[in-house]
């Protein structure tokens, strides 16, 4: 689904995650000591403060640990209402994100990301039911 959603600003920290998203993948940084997969990325790693950081592709599969609906719209071209996840990743981290499910997502319930074209070549990940 595309959208007329402003592309997001290109932070040195987002970037490898963004660029990641074009491309399809889900992309989250790992300390390489540790191997603890984190967000939001970040120069070193919240569990053991090391600064092997890198970047791995993440299966992105997880479950709806929270989620909220707007009735407003932040962003232009953003249809409201509209509803918000956050998701544990099976690996750990936890992402917020736009949900893409045509019904309300379950507390629990498994997911898995899809992304949505922003145009420009910029995508963005997002959230929905793993298809039956």
């Amino acid at each position: 689904m595309s959208s007329s959603r402003p592309l997001p600003a290109r932070y040195p920290e987002d970037v490898e995650h963004l660029d990641g998203a074009a491309r399809g993948e889900l992309r989250i940084p790992v300390c390489h000591t540790c191997g603890h997969a984190f967000w939001p990325p970040g120069p070193v790693c919240p569990r053991d403060f090391g600064t092997d950081v890198g970047w791995v592709t993440d299966p992105g599969t997880g479950r709806v640990n929270s989620w909220v609906r707007f009735h407003r719209s932040y962003f232009a071209g953003d249809a409201v209402p509209y509803v918000v996840v956050q998701v544990r990743l099976d690996s750990g981290p936890r992402l917020t994100t736009t949900w893409s499910g045509a019904d309300d997502p379950q507390i629990g319930g498994a997911v898995v990301v899809s992304f949505r074209e922003l145009g420009d070549g910029g995508a963005l990940p997002e959230f929905g039911p793993v298809p039956s």
